[in-house]
């Protein structure tokens, strides 16, 4: 005999939230997608969820209150969805200090969060730092150059 549970208003309620905010991003992303031609559904994504994500990259090293972390992959849409469900972006991640130790959340990023290391291709400093060379080799150290 097979039990039938009965779908509490709560549950509905929230299985159509779901629905509509699944909705919602859908257009979202379309909308991003059609104001970039060529952008990718990832990109579109990551556009979407940057506030909440943050400074958070493949290969960056964080610390937050549950620890230091190093970022493998950051995951959208369904691939998100295939880790955790009901999301629309996961953080899977390695701490730095028992890399045993792994984790896969949505975790918005705070205040109190802070970058320890980014890879070279995302670090701003390193960036500043060569354009800096680059100007001191060319002769132009002290020229006012305008962007």
């Amino acid at each position: 005999m097979e039990s039938t549970r009965q779908t509490s208003p709560e549950d509905l309620a929230l299985t159509i939230a779901r629905q509509t905010n699944r909705r919602l991003e859908l257009d979202r992303i379309a909308a991003l997608k059609a104001d970039s031609p060529g952008m990718t559904d990832a990109e579109a994504y990551r556009r979407l969820f940057e506030s909440a994500i943050g400074p958070r990259f493949e290969g960056t090293i964080y610390r937050d209150a549950a620890g230091t972390w190093e970022v493998l992959e950051l995951l959208f849409g369904d691939l998100a969805r295939e880790r955790q469900s009901y999301t629309s972006w996961v953080l899977v991640e390695r701490s730095i200090f028992d890399h045993k130790d792994r984790r896969v959340h949505r975790f918005g990023w705070t205040q109190h969060d802070a970058v320890l290391l980014q890879p070279d291709e995302l670090d701003v400093r390193a960036h500043a730092a060569e354009a800096a060379s680059a100007l001191v080799a060319n002769g132009l150290a002290g020229m006012a150059v305008r962007a």
